[in-house]
């Protein structure tokens, strides 16, 4: 329809046939380069860029339907390799799963460590998870590589994989430099004389003073990277500050409503990316990415910790895998993260409440309490507190529950209920709200006698190769 502001002396001549093709392509060809920076975005890591894109200044037209698993999610392997120039630059770097529910707008992330060890039908004496991909891309193909490492994965989480995207370090480092690099503010000096040079076996020194720095790609890349002298969770906090400085920049440029920065980026960056995503399906990831805000996305990784969320991993003794440090499931098996994977996937929803937990032992038996706590960490739950009862001669085992305003349960009450089925009772006792650590708890699990006939069974109270062989199983290593 013509704007009302339009006169007759004001009409345009209507577009050719031959016009609307080409401007057709153009709006294609935009859509697909934002599509292939939203993917290699989130190869590595750096989500945050996506929450706050704002995509409203493009038109999007074309796409179509992306498949979905049976709970209605698009699963997507993300995969990050070094690539040429970097040591083992065909083992996977990073590997996550993206999940996206269209509907709800809800995004779930799962990374899952490098050193993860598997053994499967098809790779019977086992492996670093890091190995699958460059084992069978040297068998076959790149194409069967992915797809035995999505194989894997799924086996792992229990998920139903969709599609597969890889990328290397080039196209992170090509980001980087198609924006002009990034500003960060470094909070404390590093210096790391290990940081690998290249395919050798050599390092070079990577150092950065504290303070206001403006990093090219390389060096974004170094800094996001380098862990040898400090610890995974300053690295995490550095990929994070580069998150935040990879969005500004975008922003300052405006880079999602100028096609010409779009198309630049897209050149320095498709031929490091590898997806079974065909044009259609990237054009519609790209769309709905619109949709994504900060408060819908949920980040997870396995770990050894315990006594967190998704820390179901451990470490065994290393003489068992050749000298090699690896990370065994507890357990056994997966069982624990699929349970674990099953919440936060298929109900983030219930995932997104946060409701706050207490867990109280009612009885004279110690650690009950933290061992309840520790289970429900794992799976993500809100624990906020632990500690003893009130009493310590409770027979039953009772879930208290602040009701809604129309009486209604809290919704992740169903999700405890199916791991700790004891009686439900509405109303909190006030003295179990009496300190600034228990004020807001929302949920109070009171462990009593019952509870002692019938633990949760704990993966990690029996974990085999802790210890280190003796001369006569040396000979067995690897038989998990």
């Amino acid at each position: 329809m013509e704007s009302k502001h339009h006169t007759d002396h004001h009409k345009k001549t209507p577009p050719s046939k031959t016009q609307l093709q080409t401007d057709k392509g153009k709006t294609q060809y935009i859509t697909i380069g934002i599509g292939l920076i939203v993917i290699c975005v989130l190869v590595f890591g750096i989500f945050s860029l996506i929450k706050s894109l704002d995509f409203s200044g493009i038109i999007f037209s074309f796409g179509k339907s992306l498949q979905t698993d049976s709970n209605g999610r698009t699963n997507i392997l993300l995969a990050g390799i070094g690539g040429e120039g970097h040591d083992g630059g065909e083992l996977t770097d990073t590997i996550m799963v993206a999940s996206i529910d269209d509907n709800t707008k809800l995004v779930s992330l799962l990374s899952i460590p490098r050193d993860t060890y598997v053994k499967t039908d098809q790779f019977p004496e086992g492996e670093r998870i890091n190995q699958i991909y460059v084992l069978g891309k040297n068998a076959v193909n790149s194409a069967t590589g992915m797809k035995d490492l999505e194989n894997v994965i799924s086996g792992i989480t229990g998920l139903q994989i969709n599609y597969y995207a890889k990328v290397d370090f080039a196209g992170f480092t090509k980001i980087v430099d198609s924006l002009g690099g990034v500003d960060v503010n470094v909070e404390k000096d590093i210096y790391d004389p290990f940081y690998p040079l290249g395919e050798t076996t050599h390092y070079q020194t990577f150092s950065i003073k504290a303070g206001p720095q403006h990093l090219d790609g390389a060096t974004a890349l170094k800094y996001a990277r380098s862990r040898e002298t400090t610890s995974d969770f300053d690295r995490a906090r550095r990929q994070q500050e580069l998150m935040t400085a990879i969005k500004d920049k975008a922003f300052s440029l405006n880079i999602l409503t100028d096609p010409g920065k779009i198309q630049a980026i897209y050149d320095s960056i498709k031929d490091s990316i590898e997806t079974n995503l065909n044009v259609d399906e990237i054009i519609e990831l790209a769309k709905i990415s619109k949709d994504f805000t900060k408060d819908n996305i949920f980040s997870h990784v396995l770990s050894d910790n315990q006594s967190s969320c998704g820390g179901f991993l451990y470490q065994p003794a290393r003489d068992f895998f050749g000298g090699a440090f690896v990370l065994l499931p507890a357990g056994k098996n997966y069982d624990s993260i699929h349970e674990m994977t099953d919440l936060i996937f298929n109900h983030e929803d219930v995932m997104k409440d946060d409701t706050p937990i207490q867990v109280l032992n009612g009885t004279k038996t110690g650690n009950i309490a933290g061992d309840v706590t520790d289970y429900l960490s794992r799976d993500c739950f809100n624990v906020v507190y632990y500690g003893n009862a009130d009493q310590k001669n409770i027979a039953t085992t009772t879930i208290y529950y602040q009701a809604g305003p129309n009486g209604e349960k809290p919704p992740i009450l169903d999700f405890i209920a199916k791991i700790l089925p004891y009686p439900e009772v509405a109303g909190i006792p006030q003295a179990d709200l009496n300190t600034d650590k228990k004020a807001g708890t929302q949920i109070i699990i009171e462990l009593g006698a019952d509870y002692l006939q019938n633990k949760l069974k704990d993966p990690f109270a029996v974990l085999p190769y802790l210890t280190a062989p003796t001369t006569a199983t040396q000979q067995k290593t690897q038989q998990l």
